[in-house]
């Protein structure tokens, strides 16, 4: 019967293994060498995964739903930032029912609070149920430079919450409804209600502090000797102003009110400023050769931003000129962080606006003034500069 073909078994395997081994070594390194043609291999499927470096697309009914529900995630933040609980997560992660604890909350509400913050990156989750910070809950912080808690607070507070939740109206009213919402204007809602004007004067600082320092660097002061910060609130803008001109002098202007609360951040350059109380509706310190207004005039129409403007020129000295420092909307359509600013000056004031290049050269000229520059900083504001025509 002859022998089928196949593997060799036994010794017979073993001998023309070892003939194998030693053909193959008598073979060139490669293919190429041995002038032999690599097999066609069949082709792996490719697989429908996105691009390396693509982040993957959100579809549209999604991108729409994070828009919808953004102010779950704005009312949440604002929660933890009055609660406090970064300052007591500041000197390490926490268990979650000691934390509620320390900031007096119901012990499965917090843990459901800090569960949702910690899916979206603003707190650490190192340990199930155990919390801690991370860059974002830094800011959240009260005793940090650069805190952004008062904000954090403020724009949930009724001042804001209250009058937003009516847009539609003011959308089709074309006018703020906020006087309607609190039956007086805001600042005086403000005044009635020092709790909420305090976070709003901390928010505002706050602001400041992110950018007061970019228009120090960006404008060069050294020409001015005379600063008047018009609607100043509590002085750190005027303060970092004359930190950047040493040989400046200057004036914090703002209702009587609010300058009372001023002189915390004057400790560097107290001796060379003065704090008056006044209305810029009415006059304003005379004699300065630099007047500042920052986000003041965004808060009015144009009829009151020329009336301000209108002070300003009367109070002037000769040589003067007015920065005014605000966020630009460009002239050309786009994303820009202007647009929803404008859309919370529609909701909280009446008749306030962001305002293009061309309109702030047009209030300009209704008070005797014409836009000489426009001067942008490492911040989203611009120093915006009028002189006497």
């Amino acid at each position: 019967m002859a022998a089928r073909r196949g593997k060799p078994t036994g010794k017979s395997a073993r001998k023309n293994g070892k003939k194998n081994v030693r053909r193959s070594a008598r073979q060139p390194k490669s293919r190429k060498a041995a002038n032999i043609k690599p097999r066609k291999t069949a082709r792996k499927p490719r697989r429908h995964s996105p691009r390396q470096g693509k982040p993957p697309q959100v579809p549209p009914a999604g991108a729409l739903m994070q828009m919808l529900t953004g102010y779950w995630l704005s009312k949440a933040v604002s929660t933890a930032a009055r609660l406090g609980i970064a300052d007591k997560l500041a000197k390490g992660p926490l268990y979650y029912v000691d934390l509620a604890a320390a900031v007096g909350a119901h012990t499965k509400t917090l843990h459901r609070l800090m569960r949702a913050l910690a899916s979206v990156g603003v707190f650490a989750e190192p340990a199930p149920g155990r919390f801690a910070l991370t860059p974002l809950s830094q800011l959240l912080r009260g005793d940090v430079p650069g805190s952004l808690r008062d904000m954090a607070v403020m724009i949930t507070t009724p001042s804001h919450w209250l009058p937003w939740g009516r847009l539609d109206e003011s959308v089709v009213k074309g006018i703020s409804v906020a006087e309607d919402v609190f039956g007086k204007p805001l600042w005086d809602y403000y005044r009635e209600n020092p709790e909420e004007g305090a976070w709003f004067n901390g928010a505002m600082s706050a602001f400041t502090a992110m950018t007061g320092e970019a228009v120090a660097a960006a404008y060069d002061l050294s020409g001015c000797e005379h600063i008047v910060d018009v609607g100043g609130g509590h002085g750190l803008l005027l303060a970092t102003l004359l930190r950047a001109a040493p040989a400046s002098r200057g004036v914090l202007f703002d209702l009587p009110q609010t300058v009372a609360g001023a002189g915390a951040f004057f400790e560097e350059v107290s001796s060379r400023v003065d704090v008056v109380g006044g209305d810029f509706f009415k006059a304003v310190p005379a004699g300065g050769d630099c007047y500042v207004l920052k986000h003041i005039l965004h808060d009015w129409a144009d009829a009151q931003c020329a009336q301000i403007l209108a002070n300003l020129r009367r109070a002037m000295a000769p040589e003067g000129r007015v920065l005014v420092i605000e966020t630009l909307v460009p002239e050309t359509p786009g994303p820009h962080h202007a647009h929803l600013m404008d859309l919370n000056m529609l909701a909280l004031t009446p008749g306030g606006c962001e305002r293009t290049e061309r309109e702030f050269a047009g209030l300009f000229a209704r008070a005797g003034l014409r836009l000489r520059e426009v001067v942008p900083t490492q911040s989203p504001v611009n120093v915006i500069v009028a002189v006497p025509e």
